[in-house]
């Protein structure tokens, strides 16, 4: 174990975090519904992109003087590009009328006086679901959180069928230009607004509207429990580090009555990326969770799964618990009512969509968990929405912790450039006992109880050890060759 590094209290106000080197950003979930559009395609209806895109949005302003837009934070890429006000998406109509929509915000470089133009820059990204932009690279000042950071190269978006820019906070060697340059990350660190390139997460509940990430610190009043930190593992390839991809040792699925089935006994490589709305495992185990909850896979078609909504009943008392790097490492532990959108009977148009015979077609939910591609395995907000998520690009680690949801306190620590503090959060312990009957599960029943977590008032911040845990060898040598394919990601999907 590392020796305890220095720990650094910030205050309430943002001055003060600005002083400690802590940039503070909130950040919110789209609530706009967009309209479901035709294609040529068969499938007729987006619904997968419709129903579950989105994200989480951060506010940003670029250039002299501000412009405001709102970027989708993107652990998965490390580009921040927006759009231009030019850009084809927001001024052709026929273009909005097929994908669904205009432009969310824009930039228009010929307002700002600290626009530089990068005319040797081609900027062109790609993603698998064959949505893209491109354009050129340029420069100029970007403020976040009430934080400016100058002469960050961006990506101007010309053509684009993405409603909106990306703020990615990746690794730099996963940017989409041909050579590396300083990413945001990069120049937060350089330019002294941070100590150490690494930043933490907190999405909040699925009902929330808000969560907070911060630049160079922790907030241990938004998490319960230690922090446990977790290697990332580099393309295997050209050991460079790509993406936070880290080893999903084990997943359980756990009913109320104590009983449990196992979905993952060997190791996973699965990354974490805030720019992905849903979570997608390995088919074979995506499938086993499909048969112990009754839930219709219909990817091949509408491009959803779906469940039965009465698992969002907070009695019901599923649990998913995701541990990381071997029996010592992080675990998580997912509630059913995480994995389970009301989304679907928004539209009125599905219902002719739904697969036929589904028993529950009257109570429709979408669900979190979909069959990845092979080889590409995402945990994406479905899964980071119960984790405290702290990401380390110095030290090349993950640590994670429960997320302490919708806690309206903060005690936020600077991360000093002795790496993630040993730190503790929020005490949690079990807190009602209920009975759920009617919902699917083995053997047809799910019975009793259901475990909530919740501050202690008088303990706000607790010391404690941070564990660095490595997983066997022989783990490693498993699945680096399926961590080497993690590549360029965008939008929680990857570049081609």
């Amino acid at each position: 174990m590392r020796v305890l590094p220095a720990l650094v209290a910030v205050g309430g106000t943002a001055s003060f975090a600005a002083a400690q080197r802590v940039v503070s950003m909130g950040i919110g979930k789209t609530k706009r519904l967009p309209p479901l559009h035709k294609r040529a395609d068969p499938i007729l209806q987006e619904l997968h992109n419709n129903l579950t895109g989105g994200g989480y949005y951060a506010e940003v302003s670029v250039g002299t003087p501000p412009q405001t837009v709102n970027l989708i934070l993107d652990t998965g890429s490390s580009d921040v590009w927006v759009l231009d006000s030019n850009a084809n998406l927001c001024i052709n109509r026929s273009m909005q009328e097929e994908e669904g929509g205009g432009c969310v915000a824009t930039f228009d470089p010929s307002e700002s006086s600290t626009y530089t133009a990068l005319s040797d820059a081609p900027f062109q990204i790609s993603y698998l679901d064959g949505s893209g932009a491109s354009g050129t690279y340029f420069q100029d000042h970007i403020n976040i959180g009430g934080t400016e950071i100058e002469s960050l190269q961006m990506g101007l978006a010309e053509e684009s069928d993405i409603d909106s820019g990306l703020l990615g906070i990746g690794y730099s060697a996963n940017v989409a230009a041909r050579d590396a340059y300083p990413t945001i990350i990069d120049l937060l660190e350089q330019q002294d607004l941070i100590a150490i390139r690494a930043y933490s997460l907190w999405l909040n509940a699925y009902s929330a509207d808000m969560g907070t990430i911060l630049f160079g610190g922790v907030d241990t009043e938004k998490f319960v429990g230690e922090l446990i930190a977790v290697p990332v593992l580099p393309d295997s390839r050209t050991d460079i580090y790509h993406s936070f991809t880290v080893t999903l040792s084990s997943l359980i699925l756990n009913y109320t009555d104590g009983s449990t089935d196992t979905i993952v006994q060997q190791p996973v490589p699965v990354i974490l990326d805030s720019g992905t709305t849903l979570t997608y495992l390995p088919a074979p185990m995506a499938g086993d969770i499909y048969s112990a909850l009754g839930a219709v896979d219909d990817t091949s078609y509408t491009g959803l799964v779906y469940i039965d909504c009465a698992y969002l009943r907070s009695e019901s008392g599923l649990t998913f618990d995701f541990q990381f790097g071997g029996r010592s490492g992080p675990l998580v532990r997912v509630p059913i009512n995480e994995m389970v959108l009301d989304n679907i009977m928004e539209y009125a148009e599905i219902e002719p969509l739904l697969p036929p015979g589904m028993p529950f077609a009257d109570n429709v939910c979408s669900f979190g968990i979909h069959p990845g591609e092979e080889g590409v395995y995402l945990l994406g907000d479905t899964f980071l929405r119960s984790a405290y998520v702290v990401y380390d690009l110095e030290n090349n680690e993950v640590a994670m912790a429960q997320a302490h949801i919708n806690s309206s306190r903060s005690n936020v620590l600077e991360i000093t450039v002795d790496g993630i503090p040993d730190v503790s959060g929020v005490a949690s312990q079990v807190t009602a006992e209920q009975t759920a009957t009617g919902l699917p599960g083995p053997a047809g029943n799910l019975p009793t109880v259901t475990v909530t977590a919740r501050p202690d008032p008088n303990d706000g911040e607790n010391a404690g050890p941070k564990t660095l845990t490595a997983p066997p060898v022989w783990e490693v040598a498993a699945i680096a060759t399926v961590a080497g394919l993690s590549g360029l990601m965008g939008v929680g999907l990857f570049v081609l």
